[in-house]
């Protein structure tokens, strides 16, 4: 894919905060703000289960396992289903501005579901690079059919934001015990948004238990987007991203209501 001639995007390499009020804040911030950017974001998280906008949390996961684990729910702002987070998954965020050049030529790139081969097809890229036979699908990046990448997504009127997680070298044994929720049958919402459960693997599990180091995979991820976006310019956040982040901090990362229940109409 050969991209437009357009000014450069920023890049956000991860900045080794670990709080996932802090760490879903920012995300969401990045296209709230006044002016957005287009940006590729590489981030963390320390260990917790994060469901979709409009999921039911206590039908998603396992309570008493997260108990169990210290393994605490949040929400995210985007949809999709349930996943499971800590340092050993990447998480990767691409901010496209609705007026970049891309999207004028490739027009089905802002829209669901062509949206998320923005970041699946260099996902699985940068998988390949690290040796491993990575395939791009509508929803996700696979390794001899099982998942290592899901995604999801938002548009907006400024701009549209696609993310997704890559698993390194993630803890799957807690991963499958905090995600096996009892489901609610019946429940239309539920019946709605329930997690597609597959089978998932790690870039650790598929290289015989040996991860490649953060640095390294990092690496891998900004190459592959480059091919797109080149160049790619390390940036920080801006002082409007970090207000906006810090409103959002209030308004519901911190707030018990919206991680157990949500505000589907906010």
């Amino acid at each position: 894919m050969t991209r437009p001639s357009r000014p450069a995007p920023r890049f956000l390499a991860d900045d080794g905060e670990r709080d996932p009020v802090r760490g879903l804040a920012l995300d969401e911030a990045l296209v709230r703000s006044r002016a957005p950017r287009t940006t590729l974001r590489l981030w963390r998280l320390a260990r917790c289960v994060v469901v979709g906008r409009a999921q039911l949390a206590h039908a998603e996961v396992d309570a008493t396992a997260c108990r169990a684990f210290g393994v605490p729910v949040y929400r995210r702002f985007t949809g999709g289903g349930a996943v499971y987070q800590d340092p050993g998954n990447l998480d990767v965020t691409l901010v496209i501005r609705r007026d970049d050049p891309l999207l004028a030529v490739y027009p089905k790139l802002a829209r669901i579901p062509g949206m998320y081969g923005l970041v699946t097809e260099p996902l699985a890229a940068a998988v390949r690079a690290l040796g491993l036979p990575a395939q791009a699908a509508e929803r996700g990046v696979f390794l001899d059919g099982s998942k290592v990448s899901g995604v999801a997504g938002w548009t907006g009127r400024e701009a549209i934001l696609v993310h997704a997680t890559l698993l390194v070298d993630a803890d799957l044994a807690t991963l499958e015990r905090v995600l096996a929720g009892p489901g609610a049958p019946g429940d239309p919402r539920w019946e709605r948004t329930k997690s597609r459960r597959t089978r998932v693997t790690s870039l650790a599990e598929a290289l015989g238990g040996v991860a490649p180091g953060p640095s390294a995979v990092d690496a891998a991820v900004a190459a592959a987007f480059a091919d797109g976006l080149s160049p790619l310019e390390p940036g920080a956040v801006d002082p409007d991203e970090a207000d906006t982040a810090e409103r959002l901090i209030v308004e519901r990362y911190e707030r018990s209501q919206w991680h157990e229940a949500g505000d589907i109409a906010a």
